[in-house]
């Protein structure tokens, strides 16, 4: 059994890197990839401590998941087998030093707000209650006139109303995270430069009218070298179509739990350890 979707606490996981290999030896896993969000942390605390290092008795691959954006679309993109020595100056300069900018970020969603002619109230950015999607969401639902222009599962729900803000570009809130985040073909120019391969994430996550469509996006701008088919949110059906695309189309097969080990919707699916080929 393989995992090459995992988080410490270097990124947005609770347990910290020794805890996730102790669990990882405790599965009794072959392979695993730390895949902590924009940073190589955990890879270097290995490197420098070999104790840690011996926790666990499979084989570690180098991982890292990146946030990122391809044609209006704030999507994760995992890389493996890199060398972190290499990697490391990108990762330092476009996501260590280059923190989102969370002010220009409300600016650029109440610029699609009014040229989408929706009807808000005037609202000032107060850091202090939230990010920028917890202000302007309360204040476009405020008015029923608005909802024309929305889905009902975005008008009802927050989250799935900022995941359409991030990924699609003819949203009436949609902004583009390439203010905050490096375009996808600068960071695959990259990974491939450290030796590495870079996998779609969880592309059934982001809300997507066409997640085929994307994914041919992606593979031609040979941007892609693979995809993550097996992930602990998709359906067997979901997971099933992304094998075949694959197959079809000659692109590395990737999976794993995606493990935060937080309470969350997936929790049930949280313990899958799926077996797959990365060939």
């Amino acid at each position: 059994m393989i995992d090459l979707h995992t988080h410490t606490n270097h990124s947005d996981g609770t347990w910290d890197t020794k805890r996730l290999l102790e669990e990882a030896e405790k599965t009794k896993l072959e392979v695993l990839a730390i895949t902590d969000h924009d940073t190589l942390d955990a890879h270097f605390e290995l490197e420098k401590d070999e104790n840690l290092r011996n926790i666990f008795t499979g084989k570690i691959k180098t991982g890292i998941e990146f946030n990122t954006v391809y044609d209006g679309v704030h999507f994760h993109m995992l890389a493996y087998d890199f060398d972190i020595h290499k990697l490391q100056p990108f990762v330092h300069k476009y996501y260590n030093l280059r923190k989102p900018d969370l002010r220009l970020e409300f600016e650029e969603m109440m610029k699609s707000i009014k040229k989408s002619n929706l009807k808000i109230d005037v609202i000032i950015y107060d850091e202090k209650k939230g990010w920028p999607i917890d202000i302007i969401y309360p204040a476009v639902i405020k008015y029923e006139e608005n909802r024309e222009y929305f889905k009902d599962e975005e008008w009802n729900d927050i989250d799935v109303f900022f995941n359409s803000c991030v990924t699609n570009k003819n949203f009436p809130v949609a902004v583009n995270f390439e203010i905050h985040y490096p375009n996808a073909k600068l960071v695959a120019e990259e990974v491939r430069k450290a030796g590495g391969k870079t996998f779609v994430a969880h592309v059934y996550r982001y809300n997507l009218e066409d997640e085929i469509a994307f994914l041919d996006m992606l593979r031609n701008d040979k941007i892609i070298d693979g995809v993550e088919v097996y992930h602990s949110s998709f359906t067997e059906k979901q997971s099933e179509k992304l094998l075949e695309y694959c197959n079809k189309n000659n692109l590395l097969i990737s999976g794993g739990t995606d493990c935060h080990r937080r309470k969350e919707k997936r929790q049930e699916n949280r313990n899958r350890v799926w077996q797959y080929v990365y060939r």
